[in-house]
């Protein structure tokens, strides 16, 4: 994992435009109450003291922040749940943070008041900041860490990235289960139901073996969703062929197939994470939603077994 997002309205543009503070000046006069200033003429005010140490150059800062215009409209803030970070010095941020972060120390709250020159000067950012535009920013600075304790942090971050994924897999999946079984009630099937979620039934036992992975098969399908939307069909064209175990399908055919024989006609139910997932497959005459069942009719007219 890379350093965390990194928000569009803080990238590092290198400006040197000249202002008059005017603005500024006049902001500082009636919102501060203790205002600090740089040579740079940036001002800040530290609201809430913390008890750490100042960043220094190279140093992993770790912040969460509320940018403004002086007249108060919002234009950027860190997610709730994700604090920006970045490294001090490596160009990552605006001028103005990289010289006015130096001022606060780990636990501080406070307010950062950056010159157009060291923001966005001239440029702005499309219709969200004006040209020569002075920011505010409310910043609370989280933590700061050297090259160990960002690698620390990163591992914990990858970590709770991968349960919070794995614990809404096991989640979808049970609501799946839920469904298939919702549809197959309602519509009068007799599922099996196998441990991974998958469900079939079927209507035509067919002869032979069972498939088996490396079987050469040939099918003729309906794809379906949950409210009866045709997402995909064969029916009335060439047969369908593949090579079972060569993945050249979705999970859910792969494992379902295998409960078919040669002339058998039935029904896959496959969860979500059998078949695409969260990720919606949108084109031309497919249109299916991130997290969906699907629903294959399907009809074994080839089964194969190589010598």
């Amino acid at each position: 994992m890379k350093i965390k997002y990194i928000s569009i309205f803080i990238i590092f543009i290198c400006l040197t435009f000249e202002v008059t503070g005017q603005s500024i000046a006049d902001y500082v006069k009636s919102e501060l109450k203790q205002p600090q200033s740089t040579s740079e003429g940036i001002y800040y005010e530290i609201e809430g003291a913390g008890n750490g140490i100042q960043p220094k150059e190279g140093d992993y800062i770790v912040v969460k922040y509320v940018g403004k215009l002086l007249n108060g409209k919002q234009f950027d803030a860190s997610p709730k749940s994700e604090p920006l970070v970045f490294q001090l010095g490596r160009r990552q941020v605006i001028q103005g943070w990289e010289k006015g972060l130096l001022f606060f120390r780990k636990g501080d709250t406070g307010k950062l008041i950056v010159p157009s020159a060291l923001a966005y000067g001239k440029r702005g950012v499309g219709n969200v900041i004006p040209e020569n535009a002075d920011l505010m920013f409310e910043i609370t600075l989280i933590d700061i860490m050297d090259q160990d304790g960002y690698d620390d942090y990163m591992k914990r971050q990858e970590a709770a990235a991968r349960a919070k994924f794995e614990k809404e897999k096991r989640n979808q999946l049970e609501t799946d289960k839920v469904l298939i079984a919702n549809y197959a009630r309602k519509n009068k099937f007799k599922v099996n139901r196998l441990p991974s979620g998958l469900s079939y039934c079927l209507k035509k036992k067919g002869k032979g073996n069972l498939a088996r992975e490396g079987d050469k098969i040939a099918v003729e399908y309906t794809g379906e969703l949950l409210d009866g939307a045709i997402f995909d069909s064969n029916k009335d064209k060439a047969p369908f062929e593949f090579v079972l175990g060569n993945k050249k399908t979705i999970p859910g055919w792969e494992e379902g197939l295998l409960h078919f024989k040669k002339g058998s006609e039935g029904y896959l139910f496959i969860p979500s994470q059998l078949a695409y997932g969260p990720r919606p497959i949108r084109d031309e005459k497919v249109n299916i939603p991130g997290n969906s069942v699907l629903i294959f009719k399907i009809k074994v007219l080839k089964l194969e077994t190589p010598n």
